[in-house]
């Protein structure tokens, strides 16, 4: 057993309602998986995440997330938690502002947007 594990974010998905994040990533083996995790932390396409004696770094910095489930990648799975995801953020990704009219119950945004819509 190795002392670290490291992975490739291809993707993320947020759910607003739930609070929960859920990445794409690909192994050293080249399997893909489904992240489900809480934090603040979004993984960007490209991202190196590492998993060190429990902690995990995302491009070499300590991040503080809570991982709750880690799945096989199902392409199906996959596209019904992204069509079931009413954030705005991946939709709209050049868009600064947050528009979405759905509850949310991020603290900050993920994606980095301002809220203009009274969502809470």
């Amino acid at each position: 057993m190795t002392a670290s594990k490291t992975w490739i974010s291809l993707g993320t998905i947020a759910s607003p309602a739930t609070g929960t994040l859920f990445s794409k990533i690909l192994n050293q083996h080249n399997h893909k998986y489904i992240l489900w995790y809480n934090g603040e932390q979004l993984f960007k396409p490209g991202d190196k995440i590492e998993v060190c004696y429990n902690h995990l770094f995302v491009n070499d910095e300590l991040c503080d997330i809570n991982i709750l489930q880690i799945d096989k990648y199902s392409p199906t799975l996959w596209r019904v938690m992204h069509n079931m995801s009413s954030c705005p953020g991946h939709r709209e990704p050049d868009s600064k502002t947050c528009t979405a009219t759905a509850k949310c119950i991020f603290k900050k945004c993920p994606y980095g947007k301002t809220r203009v819509a009274a969502n809470n």
